[in-house]
């Protein structure tokens, strides 16, 4: 919230005079929910329930990337987004989550396959820099998750991305260090979606 402020006010200086009065009802708005600590509304519908459709595969799919192109519906591609909860962990402009990669210009980067093959099989290929690691322990114990701390003594690591538990590792007690096979993104989670 206190980052938000700042932006907010560093936002609000570099206003002429002009620019604010034709901004009024929106900056009232901000200033609105900026005091109550909430974000602003976000544009993404809110998710709905979906039963399981089917366990798509990319054989399935690589037939019809031809026609993504054709008759899109942007309203309809939100809405999976949500009901995917790929906004939970991807952003989307100003809006999700920062777990993992940004998928605001996605498309520039990568061809309609990549991304097909990373969302229906996303252990395929996974970045290092979105790798989780996995540590085992003398007692048989391993913890895998995201690494986000190493002292020379410690490992702080962060199992689940959507929850702020953290374990912390001696190193002493680690027989190995590796990282992980699978990647944080679960598979299936277009399983509730229809083609």
């Amino acid at each position: 919230a206190n980052f938000l402020k700042n932006f907010y006010a560093e936002a609000l200086d570099n206003l002429t005079v002009t620019e604010r009065q034709e901004l009024q009802p929106m900056l009232t708005s901000l200033e609105a929910n900026l005091k109550d600590g909430k974000p602003t509304k976000s544009n993404f519908p809110e998710p709905k329930q979906h039963a399981f459709v089917k366990e798509w595969t990319m054989g399935e799919l690589i037939g019809e990337l031809d026609q993504v192109e054709i008759g899109r519906n942007f309203a309809k591609g939100r809405q999976a987004f949500v009901d995917a909860q790929c906004i939970q962990c991807h952003r989307f402009g100003n809006e999700g989550g920062g777990v993992g990669p940004d998928l605001t210009a996605v498309s520039a980067r990568f061809s309609s396959r990549d991304l097909l093959e990373s969302i229906v099989e996303p252990s395929k290929v996974v970045s290092e820099q979105f790798q989780n690691t996995t540590v085992l322990l003398k007692d048989g114990d391993d913890v895998t998750g995201r690494l986000l701390n190493e002292t020379a003594t410690e490992l702080v690591i962060q199992p689940n991305p959507l929850q702020p538990g953290k374990v912390t590792v001696k190193k002493a007690d680690v027989t190995k260090r590796s990282f992980a096979a699978l990647s944080p993104m679960p598979e299936g989670l277009v399983n509730a979606l229809s083609k």
